[in-house]
Formats: C-alpha cells, sequence, structure tokens
C-alpha cells in the first residue's frame, strides 16, 4: 500500500501505525482488518491513495441494512386515510385485500367500501385469460359508478382454475386500479392442483365452490377457509391465499418513483 506523506507528519503516521498494530497485534494472519483500519485512520490525514487497497478492504459491511422494510422504501403518501373500494362483498376477498393494505402501507389507515360488480365472465371462468379478464371487468365496472374522489384504489379478485393436461389446477387474480390516474396494476397467485374428486365435478359444469361443499359435505366454503383451506388443514386459508397475491399487485403503488402513474 503506498501512501503520499509530507515529512511533517511522519511522526504521526507512525504513531496512528503504532497504535493500530497494539490493537490488532503484530498484523501476522490480519492484513486484511489491519489494512482497512489504517485506510480509515489515514485517508483523511495522509490523502491515501484508494485505488491501492484490495475491494474488499473498501467494501461495507454486509450486514449493515439500509432499509429496514419495504414500507420505508416507498415515497410518502399524498395523506394518511385512504377510501378503497373492493369489488365483492366475500368476507374471504375483503379480508384479503384489508390484510395486504395493512402488510404494505402499515403507518396509513383504509376505509375498505366493498361492492357488487359484474365479472362478464362465467361464475367459475376457466383459464388464465378468461379469470383475468373477469378481475379487469369488475375494475371496470365499478369505476364506472364510483367517483374517482371517492376511492383511492379499486381492488378486484378473481379465483379460477385452468388444465395442465390431465390436472385441474386453481388460482387467483388480483387487480388494482388507481382511481385517479387509471393506472391498473395484476398479480397472479400461485396456484395448486385440486384433487379428482373436484375436478370431475368441474369438468362436469360445477363451480369449484359448490363441488368443495359437495365433496366434503360442507357450507359455503367459498366465502370461509376455501378449498386451499380445506386440502391444507387451515395451514393457507383463502384469505390468506389472496393476500400474498394482493401484496404483489400493490407493489407498483409502493414504489410511486418506479412507477410513476401508479398513485394512490
Amino acid at each position: 500500500m503506498k501512501l503520499l506523506v509530507s515529512g511533517g507528519r511522519r511522526t504521526r503516521m507512525l504513531r496512528i501505525v503504532a497504535e493500530v498494530r497494539t490493537t490488532w497485534g503484530a498484523g501476522e494472519g490480519h492484513g486484511t482488518p489491519v489494512a482497512m483500519l489504517i485506510a480509515n485512520r489515514l485517508s483523511k490525514k495522509f490523502h491515501m491513495i484508494s485505488s491501492t487497497l484490495p475491494k474488499a478492504s473498501l467494501a461495507a459491511p454486509s450486514s449493515v441494512a439500509t432499509r429496514s422494510s419495504a414500507s420505508e422504501a416507498a415515497a410518502p403518501l399524498a395523506s394518511s386515510h385512504y377510501a378503497i373500494t373492493i369489488c365483492s362483498k366475500n368476507p374471504a376477498k375483503t379480508q384479503a385485500v384489508e390484510a395486504a393494505l395493512k402488510t404494505t402501507f402499515p403507518q396509513y389507515s383504509f376505509a375498505l367500501h366493498p361492492v357488487s360488480s359484474d365479472s362478464g365472465v362465467p361464475d367459475q371462468p376457466v383459464g388464465n385469460e378468461e379469470t383475468l379478464r373477469g378481475a379487469l371487468n369488475r375494475v371496470r365496472s365499478a369505476s364506472e359508478v364510483i367517483p374517482p374522489a371517492s376511492s383511492a384504489l379499486i381492488v378486484a379478485i378473481e379465483g379460477g382454475v385452468e388444465w395442465l393436461e390431465d390436472e385441474l389446477h386453481c388460482f387467483a387474480w388480483v387487480v388494482v386500479e388507481s382511481s385517479s390516474t387509471g393506472a391498473i396494476s395484476k398479480a397472479r397467485s400461485a396456484s395448486f392442483m385440486l384433487p379428482r374428486a373436484l375436478s370431475e365435478l368441474v369438468k362436469q359444469g360445477m363451480e369449484l365452490g359448490e363441488a368443495d361443499d359437495k365433496v366434503f359435505q360442507r357450507t359455503n366454503s367459498g366465502q370461509g377457509s376455501g378449498t386451499v383451506g380445506q386440502l391444507s388443514g387451515g395451514l393457507i386459508t383463502r384469505s390468506l391465499y389472496y393476500k400474498h397475491a394482493a401484496v404483489l399487485a400493490l407493489l407498483p403503488f409502493l414504489n410511486p418513483d418506479l412507477y410513476p402513474d401508479h398513485k394512490m
């Protein structure tokens, strides 16, 4: 390591080096930490040529966190309270949206307004495209009757199924629209395979919720824990299943500097 040192400062340099050696021993086996300490102490005093140091000595410790959470990384929102329209009165969906909002924006409060809206697709959407179209239609249907100033966001969740060869898989789309700009964000949930007993009934034209009630001998499962709750033994309820996709759909609103049109 080469240093540019004036003659009058040589004594001070030697004293600092001695201090470092006292702290770390003779320096044998400690080349990297000694170089780093010398660099920190001498760079301000002796105009160290930093390019001669190993890059590892100059790197910040990996354990230092610059942001403690995603919410702190977001730009400040314009208000501390927001009205949110949810295109469903299904408790599983409203609970999912509420939980997603609280997770994504814990520093703000929200007033949720569930409304009925038309999906424009069959009660049991089949396929990725039809399911997404149902969620988009619900948002558009609600936005036509809701004044933009009355709601910051409009959120729709549409559950669907799709065939992958001879297996029927369950999934959902979440669509979020900014009432002020009209910008839309969407995210698809994870998917899981349905048992044959359910897939055969759905294949015959039965809605998944009805098939679930029949196979598992229960009532109104679509507004409760859902099929995913039944199959997972309660580990993942329907609302929790939707929540993760809702958080992903909210990401552009969490990062308005990267998504300029996605504002609350």
